[in-house]
C-alpha cells in the first residue's frame, strides 16, 4: 500500500498562502496513486506541486464535510477532467450527485475501490449537523491502515467495528502538540493517542512493528520549528507526515 501525503494542516492555516514556506495545506492523503482521502481547498494546488495528474484520480473517500477536508469546487475540478467515485455521508454525497458517481455510506459499511477494502467507522468529531455521519476508515489491500484524522477517542462502537483486526499502519489525528486543550472533545493530543495506543497493543491490534504518523497539525497548536516538531515525534515514538512524502506500508 502507497501513501502520499498531500496536505498535513489543520483548519486554522491561511490557505490563500498556499506555498509559502511554513504554510501546510489542507490534510489530503494520495492512497496507491487514484484514490483521494479528503479533499480540501489546496488538494488541486498540492497535486500540481507533486506532479499529479488531476485524470489519476478515480475516487474521493471523505472522511466528513467539514471545509478543510471537503471542498465541493475542488471536487468539481478533479471530476470535471473525469467522472469519479465519491463516498461520503449521505449529506455530502447529495451535494455531489450532479458530478460524481456518489455513495453514501453509514458506520459499518465496507466497500471496495480499486482492490482496496475500506470499512467505515464512527470518528468522535461532528460537523455543523450534529446527526450526520463523520468517519474514520480501516483500509486493508496487502496491508491493513488505520486511517483516524478529526478525532478524539476511540469510539466503542468504532473499536468494536475493528475487531481483531491486525493494523499494520496508522494515521492519527495530531491537531494538537500538548495536552489540556478544549479541542480534546474531538481532536486529538500525543498523551491521548499514547494510551489509545497501549490499549491496541494489550489487544493485539497493533505490535512493535507498527508504522505511525502524526498528521492534521495545527499551525497555533504546534511549535513553529520543524525541529521541534520532530522532536515531539521521537518523543513518541512516531512520525511527522510531510508534504510531498510518498511512504510504503
Amino acid at each position: 500500500m502507497k501513501m502520499l501525503f498531500l496536505g498535513c494542516g489543520a483548519a486554522d492555516y491561511d490557505w490563500s498562502r498556499y506555498g509559502e514556506a511554513g504554510i501546510l495545506g489542507s490534510t489530503s492523503t494520495l492512497l496507491n496513486d487514484t484514490i483521494l482521502l479528503d479533499c480540501g481547498p489546496t488538494v488541486t494546488a498540492a497535486m500540481k506541486r507533486f506532479n499529479v495528474p488531476l485524470e489519476n484520480i478515480t475516487d474521493i473517500v471523505n472522511t466528513h464535510n467539514h471545509s478543510d477536508h471537503l471542498n465541493f469546487d475542488e471536487v468539481r475540478k478533479i471530476a470535471a477532467v473525469r467522472r469519479i467515485n465519491f463516498y461520503g455521508s449521505q449529506e455530502a454525497c447529495a451535494e455531489l450527485s450532479d458530478c460524481c458517481d456518489v455513495h453514501p455510506l453509514t458506520f459499518g459499511d465496507k466497500f471496495t475501490v480499486q482492490d482496496v477494502e475500506f470499512l467505515a467507522l464512527p470518528s468522535n468529531h461532528a460537523v455543523t449537523n450534529i446527526r450526520e455521519e463523520t468517519f474514520n476508515y480501516l483500509i486493508s489491500g496487502d496491508k491493513t491502515l488505520l486511517y483516524a484524522l478529526d478525532t478524539a477517542w476511540m469510539l466503542t462502537k468504532a473499536r468494536l467495528l475493528i475487531g481483531k483486526s491486525h493494523i499494520d499502519a496508522i494515521v492519527w489525528d495530531a491537531t494538537m502538540s500538548e495536552p489540556d486543550n478544549w479541542r480534546i472533545f474531538e481532536h486529538s493530543d500525543p498523551v491521548m493517542f499514547a494510551n489509545i495506543r497501549r490499549v491496541l497493543k494489550q489487544t493485539g491490534n497493533i505490535d512493535e512493528n507498527v508504522k505511525i504518523w502524526f498528521d492534521h497539525r495545527a499551525l497555533t497548536l504546534w511549535p513553529q520549528d520543524i525541529e521541534a516538531q520532530e522532536a515531539i515525534a521521537r518523543r513518541e515514538d512516531v512520525m511527522l507526515a510531510h508534504e510531498g512524502e510518498t511512504v510504503i506500508i
